[in-house]
């Protein structure tokens, strides 16, 4: 079996689990495996293939409409995710703006959305399916960024995820990718690096 059909297999498994209306328990299993399948069962970060984790980028507790969504994980080695939940990692209180508690810590999220889509374009897995976020994920990640739900953004959906965080962050320091003039362009964000 090939790398491609066995990671639509582990969707085919997913989505199954999902409709069938399976305990959370089993879904963010087949999620998780899932996500460290189709990143290639080693941290996106960092490279390592030591205690792998998928970690979802957006905390489930703060949407828990894409606890179960493929471009809302990635796989992360221990040290890595130890740093993606240093600092608060409780449940949030949706009244506080968002990050209030440092609990997304918003230039992180849009580091790991970064790396993950050059990763899927160096990889050659750019699929929706396979980093699929909903239209209400991307919706909600727009309005959290101050811009309209509506507004449109290029790219595959974990490209817009990225773009959205992106063109809203104020802070250039820890980009990974060089900011331009043009804002919604993804050429000047992703540049493929060939995986090692």
């Amino acid at each position: 079996m090939n790398a491609i059909t066995e990671i639509e297999t582990a969707l085919g498994r997913l989505d199954a689990a999902i409709k069938a209306g399976s305990s959370d328990h089993r879904c963010l299993r087949h999620w998780s495996e899932f996500i460290r399948l189709r990143d290639g069962h080693r941290c996106v970060d960092c490279h390592s293939r030591r205690r792998l984790s998928a970690h979802h980028i957006c905390r489930k507790t703060f949407l828990p409409e894409a606890r179960f969504q493929t471009g809302n994980g990635i796989t992360l080695c221990n040290r890595c995710h130890r740093e993606a939940h240093k600092g608060f990692n409780g449940r949030p209180d949706l009244s506080s703006p968002m990050d209030a508690q440092n609990g997304e810590k918003l230039s992180y999220m849009e580091r790991l959305y970064c790396i993950l889509a050059q990763d899927a374009k160096a990889r050659r897995l750019l699929r929706d399916d396979f980093y699929f976020l909903s239209d209400q994920v991307l919706a909600k990640f727009k309005l959290f960024q101050g811009f309209e739900w509506q507004t449109p953004f290029p790219g595959s959906r974990v490209e817009q995820a990225y773009l959205i965080w992106a063109q809203g962050s104020l802070k250039p320091a820890g980009r990974c990718a060089r900011r331009t003039a043009s804002p919604h362009t993804t050429d000047q964000f992703f540049r493929v690096r060939p995986s090692s």
